[in-house]
């Protein structure tokens, strides 16, 4: 009996090795894919990612980014498209990109699908996954929305080499330079990534983002948001979303620190002063800074009007040199930190948007309309028609607008001039609902205890 419990013990503890050694495996091939992606090694990353696949099919993660890679490869577009399909399915606001474990999905899956369908020449998909991408998505990057109308605009443009791979025209491809949206964990940080332009004779199949510099003009680079909210400090924390900066400036950079805190401040908590950026340090706090100047007289002007406005203890920073200046906050609980909505909701029909040319077709789409608005954001010129307080009937005006004109149009919201998500704008106003629908009926009892009286 001895010998039997003995012998049962040696293999649960065998299986329990093996079990454990099988995990690590997993998690170090992960690692490594993504880094791969990171690097854009897809074609390396492609077998790591199919035995990943082989292991689990019902992770939808790993089919994402399996697909993804596919597409970012120009091969197996059909499988690819497969693979995004049921993996959309999944898809998750608060996609952690670091985890193993993870098995939703981002909303980039969305973009990759968009760019699938129109290497396959299907333009009713391709049009109708944008549609879906404009309503799910964080609308914090501009350029991935254009691009994706890019990708609608040229679908069916791309020659089959055979039933399961493209060979592709580069002039006729519309290729985004920035770094990808999948990136490697701080090991790939610590390299000095940056979304700057690739080569021309190298393609990638994502979008620049748009940079805002003061003085030293691609002196600073942003990478791309970071795919989750992580954590800071004990649990209970803020949650925050933060993409790194890449600073490149020969001198230094001169900033205003107009605030560090532990707990978080959104940027519009600072009255009297615009153009606030935020940034979190090593040890968790949350630094405000204003201006970034090549020159210290520059900054020590601002320096001088900054507490004129009451901003005694502001003081001169160099954000370039100190380190405590690398990773930009986005969001902090899931809100935009530089946002909070007050006030009325406009929302309108975005037809276009460009940086620096007008291309042909917003030009001629220019022509033939009636009531564009034009608004500067930025480096880009978006082109809006329409303004209404309902989504509804937002959405039935582009409807009409798609039908005749710009089939890929799409409703936008704005708060003070500023671009907020569909999403955040429907849930502000139905709160705003439910606090009148609240003050309207304590106002009825009231007025029936006075009755009673």
């Amino acid at each position: 009996m001895r010998k039997a419990l003995i012998t049962l013990l040696a293999v649960v503890t065998f299986h329990g090795s093996f079990a454990q050694i099988e995990n690590q495996s997993y998690s170090e091939l992960f690692k490594e894919a993504k880094l791969n992606i990171a690097n854009h090694k897809e074609k390396e990353a492609i077998p790591q990612l199919e035995a990943l696949y082989k292991r689990d099919e019902q992770n939808a993660n790993v089919a994402y980014l399996l697909g993804l890679c596919y597409i970012k490869s120009y091969t197996k577009i059909n499988q690819a498209i497969k693979l995004l399909e049921s993996a959309k399915e999944d898809y998750s606001k608060f996609y952690d990109r670091t985890s193993v474990t993870e098995r939703g999905v981002s909303e980039y899956v969305y973009y990759y699908l968009v760019i699938g369908y129109s290497l396959k020449g299907d333009c009713k998909q391709t049009i109708a996954t944008l549609n879906e991408f404009y309503k799910i998505y964080s609308y914090e990057d501009e350029w991935f929305l254009i691009d994706g109308q890019k990708w609608h605009r040229d679908c069916g443009k791309h020659k089959w080499e055979d039933k399961d791979s493209i060979a592709s025209s580069r002039d006729s491809l519309l290729v985004g330079q920035e770094k990808d949206i999948i990136q490697a964990d701080d090991v790939a940080a610590k390299n000095g990534e940056s979304d700057t332009y690739a080569p021309a004779e190298q393609i990638t199949l994502s979008a620049q983002t748009p940079t805002k510099v003061s003085v030293e003009e691609n002196s600073v680079y942003r990478n791309q948001y970071r795919d989750r909210l992580k954590r800071v400090g004990e649990a209970g924390g803020p949650e925050v979303m933060t993409r790194g900066v890449t600073y490149t400036a020969a001198t230094a950079l001169y900033g205003v620190q107009v605030g560090a805190y532990i707990k978080p401040r959104f940027s519009t908590d600072f009255k009297n002063i615009k153009n606030v950026e935020v940034y979190i340090d090593n040890n968790g706090v949350f630094r405000y800074v204003i201006g970034r100047f090549a020159y210290r007289t520059q900054a020590e002007k601002l320096l001088q009007y900054v507490k004129e406005e009451g901003y005694q203890d502001a003081f001169i920073v160099d954000i370039q040199s100190s380190g405590n200046y690398e990773e930009e906050v986005v969001r902090v609980n899931n809100e935009s930190i530089k946002r909070e909505i007050v006030g009325k909701i406009d929302f309108r029909v975005q037809i276009g948007a460009f940086k620096e040319e007008v291309p042909d077709e917003i030009m001629r789409i220019y022509l033939q309309l009636d009531d564009i608005k034009e608004n500067i954001q930025g480096e880009l010129t978006i082109f809006t028609m329409g303004s209404f307080t309902n989504y509804d009937i937002a959405r039935a005006f582009c409807d009409n607008i798609k039908e005749n004109a710009v089939k890929d149009a799409f409703v936008v919201a704005y708060n003070q001039n500023r671009k907020i998500g569909i999403e955040e704008a429907n849930l502000y106003l139905q709160k705003a609902r439910e606090k009148e629908a609240e003050k309207t009926r304590l106002e009825q009892e009231q007025t029936r205890k006075k009755k009673k009286r």
